[in-house]
Parts: C-alpha cells; structure tokens; sequence
C-alpha cells in the first residue's frame, strides 16, 4: 500500500458535518470577526452565512466560498454604491488569506502528525517480538496522532475479532467483552470492503452508515470513525479503528490517511519481526541439533578421552566459523532439506542457497553434503 493512493480510499456518507480538522483559536476568532461584517455589509443575519459551531463550519472552503459570495455582490451591486463594492470586495481578500491560512495550518498540523506517526513506528522497530508489537501499536498512534481512541483486531477468514485497545481518556472496561469475540465480516459494513478493497475508509456518521452497531455504536458509542486494514502478502490479517471518543469530534480525511501510513508501517514492522522470530527459533533450533552431535562426538568415534577431546574441539572450532546463515542452512540440510525448500523457507534465491552450501563444506572441510550432513549429526569419521 502507497499512501500516494490515498484519493481512492473509502468515505462514507456523512449527514451534513464537516470533515476538517479543528482550527486555532486565531483563525475561528478571525473568520468569526469577517462573518459579521459580511453580514452588515450584505445585511443579512450572520448567522445565515456561516455556522455558530465553529467544529463544523470553519473550514477554508467554507471561508473561501464565503468571500466568493462577497465579490459576486459586489459585481451585482444595481445601487451604484461604490463604497459598498470597494467594502466588499475587501472583505472577500481578507477571508481568501484567512481561508489560505487556514489552509497551510491543516497542511502543518498533518505533516506535524505524520512525523508523529514515523517517530512512533521507530520506536516500535525496536521492540523484541511480535506480541510487543500488538500490545503497544494502539497506545503508540493514540499518543502520537492524538486520537481518543485505538483497536486492534486480527481478521480470521470471514470474521474479525478484537485483541487490543487503548483509551486515552474513556473507559475501556466495556472492551474486555468483546476480546476474542468474532464479528462476521458481512454485508456492506465499511470493514466487510476493507477486506476486498485493501484500502481505509472514513465513517463520518455511524448513524447513517451501515456499521457493526453492537460494538461500534451500542458498545462503543462511536460517531464517527476511521480504519485502516494491516495487510501481509496481499492479504489482510488485521484493522486498526480509530476514533476521537469522548469528544464529538468528527474523523477527518486527515485521521483516515495517517491511520492508513500508520497501518502499512506496523504491517511490515510487524512481518519482519515475526520473520526473525522464526529464523531466531529455528537458529536455536539447529543450535541443538548441533550441540547434541558435538556432545556424543566422542562416543561415537571410541576415541580415548584426550584425542576425543581434541576432535571435540576441532569441531567446534570448524561450526564456529559459520555465518548465522550458514548454520540455518546446515540445520536445514540436516532435516534432509533440498536447496529449493531452503530456499523457500528462508525466503532467499536458490543460488544463494548454493553459494551457501559451498561455504559450509570449505569451512567444514568435507567434499560433498553427505559429508557435512554426517558431520553436523555426529556420524562422520573423518
């Protein structure tokens, strides 16, 4: 996913509220300010020109049309009123460098989040394993993006079900029900889509949207929210929902593309980890075998004690010299492994594997893979 797509993602239908995030005091106290002299100069009540709830209302758009509108009257003025025109016409300059301003804080305060975001996905890279990861992601976005609250939940064939939250000021004790709980991905419920379309949506009123209500609304008490898919090899194994409860405010475009740069982080942080996890487990794996071998190595040769100890020592000393790859591919050549299964569980190119391959015989002096294969196993007698 490439947050350059973003224009395709998912809105859906809002009834009437906008979208935008919250300005600055400044700019509401200005905006606020040149509505009430638009509406002396066009004589109209105020508050017909704009909204008195500066969450819905206040928005560049809104203030650019609002000044459109001005310089509209001025050309139609039948009066003569010079003045008047000369009024107008500077109000609408006036409200288009408000709208401008506005316009480069939202751009400030989104790029100020995303960096937000990068910081947060930082310090998750550094976390051990996977099961950080999960326990930590929602409280990370939560504080960096500054949304009330975050889940996590893992998709499972045609049901999602929620495993982790965190509730910046609410209480979360509702949430515990629902762990675990699978919730069938059905019907047009914007997640039902995510799992076909790969892409977040933004749910700008839950009560106009068909949505999971018995968590989202009855439970939840959410008016408005975003979500975004985690996705691994083409597929969507989790959702991250995130909304800015208990405040009404209203989830923005804004939240929906941070929420999505957040997810397509966390979903390749989240593969990597797990994928070392697995070369961890089975390095340890090999690990074993190995020290197993080496410890009856002088058993099986009837060698007396000090020369088993010398060729104990000698083959320590040749398994040392392998690379932590190298010895992944022995363990691998010792299950009986050929170079293509190798190479699909390690995820390299099978060239690679036989490069591989060639190392471990020189370092282990040996002239063939039975060889090594008798070695590693503690059967060789050479």
């Amino acid at each position: 996913m490439s947050v350059a797509a973003q224009a395709k993602s998912t809105v859906f239908a809002s009834t009437g509220r906008s979208v935008r995030p919250r300005l600055t005091g400044q700019h509401r106290a200005r905006a606020t300010e040149l509505r009430l002299l638009v509406g002396d100069a066009l004589g109209v009540n105020p508050g017909a020109l704009m909204a008195e709830d500066p969450t819905e209302d206040y928005s560049p758009e809104r203030v650019a049309t609002l000044a459109r509108i001005c310089v509209g009257e001025a050309q139609v003025d039948d009066r003569g009123d010079e003045q008047r025109a000369r009024d107008l016409l500077d109000l609408a300059l006036q409200l288009q460098q408000v709208a401008l301003d506005m316009h480069e804080e939202n751009l400030v305060q989104r790029n100020r989040r995303l960096a937000e975001c990068a910081e947060g996905l930082a310090r998750l890279r550094g976390l051990p394993t996977s099961h950080d990861l999960v326990e930590t992601a929602c409280e990370e976005i939560a504080n960096r993006a500054g949304f009330g609250r975050v889940t996590i939940s893992s998709v499972e064939g045609n049901a999602w079900k929620p495993r982790k939250a965190f509730f910046a000021e609410a209480d979360d004790a509702w949430f515990d029900d629902w762990i675990g709980q699978e919730i069938p991905l059905q019907g047009l419920t914007p997640e039902a889509r995510l799992l076909t379309e790969r892409r977040p949506a933004l749910i700008l009123d839950t009560a106009s949207t068909q949505v999971h209500e018995d968590i989202i609304v009855e439970a939840g008490s959410s008016l408005s929210y975003v979500v975004a898919p985690v996705c691994s090899r083409g597929s969507v194994v989790a959702f991250l929902h995130a909304d800015h409860f208990p405040t009404n405010r209203v989830a923005s475009e804004a939240d929906r593309d941070l929420l999505w740069a957040f997810a397509d982080g966390f979903a390749r942080i989240h593969e990597r980890t797990v994928l070392m996890e697995r070369v961890q487990a089975q390095r340890a794996q090999v690990g074993a075998i190995l020290d197993t071998a080496l410890r009856s190595l002088p058993d099986s040769l009837g060698a007396a004690p000090r020369s088993g100890e010398l060729a104990t020592r000698a083959r320590l000393q040749a398994f040392a010299e392998l690379t932590a790859r190298e010895t992944e591919v022995l363990g691998l050549m010792v299950a009986g492994a050929a170079n293509r299964a190798i190479a699909a569980r390690l995820v390299i190119a099978e060239d690679t594997v036989k490069s591989h391959v060639k190392q471990i015989l020189r370092k282990l002096g040996v002239s063939n893979r039975a060889q090594a294969i008798a070695r590693a196993a503690g059967t060789s007698t050479f």
